[in-house]
């Protein structure tokens, strides 16, 4: 069992782009910019497991997402939350499957930082919200599994 905390991340960006992350096996063939705004509530929290991570936020802030297609399988996509003034700073990315509704993604992969290692999910998922047919938002969060074998450097799958 996990002594190293749990991590929920969670994003919103209302309304999208891609950088590829360095040392990815597949690249993406195409990507779609989304503007916006994190919300408040956007935060990551860390702490031992049975902790109330409720008073150990971290505010989060974006104003862009990047949603990367890859063809590798069906449905392969990579979310990355983002400042996009910002010279440093972090960059929040999320990999999985998004159904065939195009609605939910299932999380399988975490990006802490823009040239990291994926983290794997131990659960989590994205929404993404349509208002007219254009997307209006997208919501994602995700528990890591520190303890994952899979936290070495390979690609997200």
């Amino acid at each position: 069992m996990s002594t190293r905390g749990v991590m929920i991340v969670v994003a919103a960006v209302a309304a999208g782009a891609c950088l590829p992350i360095s040392g990815r096996a597949s690249q993406p063939t195409h990507f779609q910019v989304v503007s916006g705004t994190c919300e408040a509530s956007s935060h990551t929290a860390e702490g031992p497991l049975g902790t109330d991570l409720t008073k150990r936020q971290s505010r989060f802030y974006c104003n862009s997402a990047v949603i990367s297609f890859f063809d590798d399988y069906k449905g392969h996509v990579l979310i990355q939350f983002s400042q996009k003034e910002s010279h440093h700073g972090p960059i929040l990315g999320f990999a999985g499957k998004v159904d065939d509704n195009g609605i939910i993604m299932s999380v399988d992969h975490v990006y802490l930082a823009a040239a990291g290692p994926p983290t794997t999910a131990s659960e989590g998922g994205c929404k993404f919200y349509f208002k007219d047919r254009h997307m209006s938002g997208i919501a994602c969060g995700v528990r890591p599994d520190f303890n994952s074998a899979e936290k070495k450097v390979t690609k997200a799958q």
